[in-house]
């Protein structure tokens, strides 16, 4: 992969992430009736949407931003995890909501195995 198509594909994997977190913190900081809901089936305190809608806006800022994008990323996996077993654990479990976090993890580990190659001239 030369270096021009690799930067275009970082960039598009980090631009759509940064699109989808940034849309999602957002809404929980907006206390989006959908979020609270979202909280409440998940066993969160409602007031938990202001840490987790600022990380998520956190995380799309510094996905746009190539000197913090590793850290960015390595925090991703970490939410992501929390994410997925957040899902698991609901009263009633929301296995059908498990594909984002999942896709997520997925674009997000595409973004740091392209970070981490070394690009062909």
């Amino acid at each position: 992969m030369t270096v021009k198509t690799k930067n275009i594909i970082t960039w598009g994997l980090a631009g759509l992430l940064a699109f989808a977190f940034l849309g999602s913190g957002i809404t929980k900081l907006l206390g989006v009736d959908m979020q609270i809901k979202n909280l409440e089936s998940w066993g969160y305190p409602v007031w938990m949407r202001f840490p987790i809608g600022i990380s998520e806006v956190g995380f799309a800022i510094g996905l746009l931003m190539p000197a913090y994008r590793k850290w960015i990323v390595y925090s991703i996996f970490a939410w992501g995890v929390i994410a997925i077993y957040t899902h698991i654990q609901a009263t009633p479990p929301q296995y059908e909501m498990l594909g984002g976090p999942i896709l997520f993890l997925l674009l997000n580990t595409a973004l740091l195995l392209l970070s981490n190659s070394k690009p062909r001239p």
